[in-house]
């Protein structure tokens, strides 16, 4: 091997980098290779490589390593580059493998100058046929100076630059392009290729998990093969759901590193993201839509905004020929048996086809010939290339898994093959391990006893916190356009109020029922309906207008929690909630009216009667939503309804005048939409005065207005601390 391609330095306790920079002790160049790249520390006797948080990381031996005791033998990978180690009593020698190095005809694709054009086109120079690639994704143009400049050429998934999204970049030596599945390279002025996304290697080296001083998981190490179906085991509240969510980016680990293929999820999370499906054990389907408008529409919010009907269609036909489910698509979802429903939910994950897959207990619920059934499925979609993580509590049909991840206590107990489970545990079957781990102490000490492929490294650094939303900056695809969006969305509630009979009739029903308890209530005197009669009219409004939309937004944190990943926008679902239930308001404010008019000879059909009372349901529709918006589930916005409505009579100046308040009280009876509803049914209808009285409509519109804005940040918030 020529002597240039050679490094040998004493032992003497120095600290030496290696990487792009001229001042590194040995400069590395090409693809993969950071700035300063990784340190070599020359303790004697067991110098030690540490990755300097590289962006396409350092491997010892095909591993991905964050610090690593060197011995005689070990290879070391640094980008494209492979040295081999050799050291003796005082010395350690890099010797370079010049065979390691790319092909020169692997270096180029398409034309030395010009422009390259990238994405599922066939014209493209680079075509890569994929899901979640647009038709023309990107272009990469050659620069008078002879650099390249790479350009987003209004994707759907966007294009990553070292992990990094970008709309233009000036591409340098050794940047890594990460379109859809596949990542080029940019080597010597050109690209190469990398490697194919589609299949993913993941690694996990030392990762901790804490929530405040409380660990969850406890320094895991392992490795999943692209294609390899894992089954994560163990007794409830072991750390399964979390070591999943940890390893497809859902949280942050508080220590250690994971890798796909060999890059550091935590700097490329954003590239990522699009490739790593989950599918929660709750169920995030529509009840009210069909299959095939369930799968439709996912297709218009997942797929690149350029797909066309045809794309989409026979993207969707695929789906659900792998399902097995072709023959449901005209039922709906709520006649789907619960295993038929599942089959549903995975689809609309598969749509995009990820790469990895989080099944979180899937199984629960179903009986053994529906678990054999999904076992051999979930076996079927990782033999198409995708690698699947499973956490479960079922043992029947665990053999069809590649892998059983053991965990207890935070701890990874056994990672082996599922014939090899009962053995390690030194009982007579995969059921009694259960058993035995119970007795196990808190510090795991059977891990020892249990095989686990991936190594350890006794210098990875550990941390504790507060367990994070995820590893990176959420990279957000630029779906469907917002009025396609907000088309899809309003088409969506629209079906669901108007299929939800059972909701409907209730919604209908109140009106008679109201506008009948006030009919025994109220006895004209005088030709004249007392002023109490207004205002019970202006709070069963709004109260009514409340209770329609105190659910919605609660209800689908969860569904809306997965749109927003996929690039839905909170303002085209918030709208599309506040046209619809807005409709409604109004439909059930023109049934009060009449029914008034019809019991009540002294209540006339005036416009102006109808405009209150469709202002009084619709504020009270927002104010709804607003609860909605800042409960975390239904319960607990139907709880908090009446602490946000009983002041609303409290303040509207029926009980007390407003000049008598306090004065606080005075401010806070501004803070209602009973307030200005009741004081415009006042004036209009007691005292005759003209309707359009300018200060109450600031004010009502104002509350409105305010309410909309406080929604939009609480569910900003949601968003941001979920995503």
């Amino acid at each position: 091997m020529p002597a240039t391609n050679t490094a040998t330095f004493p032992l003497d306790n120095r600290q030496i980098s290696l990487g792009r920079d001229p001042s590194s002790a040995i400069i590395v160049q090409g693809v993969g290779v950071s700035r300063l790249h990784a340190f070599l520390r020359l303790d004697a006797g067991k110098p030690v490589l540490i990755d300097n948080e590289s962006s396409f990381g350092t491997r010892v031996n095909g591993r991905p390593i964050l610090s690593h005791n060197l011995e005689t033998g070990d290879s070391i990978s640094i980008g494209v580059n492979e040295f081999r180690v050799d050291i003796s009593d005082s010395t350690i020698t890099l010797a370079r493998r010049t065979d390691a190095l790319p092909a020169p005809a692997l270096a180029q694709i398409g034309p030395p100058s010009g422009a390259v054009r990238i994405g599922r086109d066939p014209g493209n120079e680079i075509c890569i046929a994929h899901p979640l690639v647009s038709r023309f994704h990107a272009e990469v143009r050659t620069q008078p100076n002879g650099g390249m400049l790479l350009s987003d050429t209004g994707s759907t998934n966007g294009v990553f630059v070292n992990g990094r999204p970008v709309r233009h970049a000036n591409l340098t030596e050794g940047d890594i392009i990460q379109i859809g599945p596949q990542r080029l390279a940019y080597a010597v002025g050109r690209l190469a290729p990398a490697d194919d996304c589609s299949r993913i290697k993941l690694d996990a080296m030392n990762v901790c998990a804490c929530a405040g001083a409380r660990v969850i998981l406890h320094d895991i190490s392992l490795s999943i093969n692209p294609g390899e179906f894992a089954a994560i085991l163990g007794p409830s509240g072991a750390g399964k759901t979390t070591l999943a969510r940890v390893l497809t980016g859902r949280i942050a680990a508080s220590g250690g590193a994971i890798f796909y293929n060999g890059l550091p999820l935590k700097t490329f999370f954003s590239g990522f993201s699009s490739q790593i499906g989950f599918v929660s054990q709750e169920n995030v389907l529509h009840r009210e839509l069909s299959v095939l408008e369930t799968f439709r529409e996912q297709a218009l919010l997942r797929l690149p905004r350029d797909s066309i009907a045809a794309e989409r269609g026979d993207r969707i036909d695929q789906v659900l020929s792998m399902l097995d489910i072709a023959h449901l698509r005209t039922r709906r979802i709520h006649d789907l048996s619960g295993g038929e429903a599942k089959r549903v939910h995975l689809g609309t994950e598969l749509l995009s086809s990820p790469a990895i897959i989080f099944l979180d207990e899937p199984l629960a619920g179903l009986d053994t010939g529906l678990i054999r059934r999904f076992m051999d499925l979930f076996h079927d979609i990782s033999r198409r290339g995708h690698t699947l993580l499973l956490t479960t509590h079922a043992l029947e049909q665990i053999e069809r898994c590649d892998r059983i991840l053991f965990v207890n206590n935070g701890r990874l107990l056994f990672d082996g093959r599922p014939d090899a489970t009962a053995h390690a545990f030194g009982v007579g079957s995969l059921a009694q391990v259960y058993e035995q781990v119970r007795n196990l102490p808190d510090a795991g000490g059977h891990g020892g006893r249990a095989s686990a492929r991936a190594p350890r490294s006794a210098h990875a650094p550990r941390h504790t916190g507060a367990v994070a939303p995820h590893p990176g900056r959420l990279f957000r695809p630029r779906s469907a356009s917002f009025i396609r969006q907000l088309g899809v969305l309003l088409v969506r509630y629209y079906r669901m109020l108007h299929r939800d009979r059972k909701n409907l009739l209730l919604i209908f029903a109140q009106a008679p029922l109201i506008a009948g308890l006030l009919a025994l209530v109220f006895k004209p005197a005088g030709g004249y309906l007392p002023l109490s009669f207004y205002f019970c009219i202006s709070i069963a409004a709004i109260w009514c207008g409340g209770m329609n939309s105190v659910r919605e937004l609660a209800r689908e944190w969860t569904s809306f929690d997965r749109e927003y990943r996929a690039g839905v926008s909170i303002t085209a679902w918030l709208i599309a909630k506040l046209l619809v239930f807005g409709a409604l308001a109004v439909v059930q404010a023109a049934v009060f009216w009449a029914l008034y008019a019809a019991l009540f000879r002294q209540f006339h059909l005036s416009a102006d009667a109808l405009t209150l009372l469709c202002a009084g349901s619709v504020a009270g529709s927002v104010m709804g939503l607003l609860i909605s918006a800042f409960s975390g589930n239904v319960n607990r916005a139907i709880s908090l309804l009446p602490i946000i409505f009983i002041p609303q009579i409290f303040f509207s100046g029926i009980l007390i005048p407003f000049d008598r308040m306090p004065r606080a009280g005075e401010w806070l009876s501004r803070l209602t939409v009973a307030r200005p509803v009741f004081s415009l049914f006042k004036r209009t209808c007691v005292l005759n005065e003209t309707l359009w009285d300018k200060t109450e409509w600031q004010w009502l519109f104002a509350v409105c207005a305010g309410s909309i804005i406080l929604m939009f940040a609480a569910v900003r918030r949601h968003c941001s601390a979920r995503a």
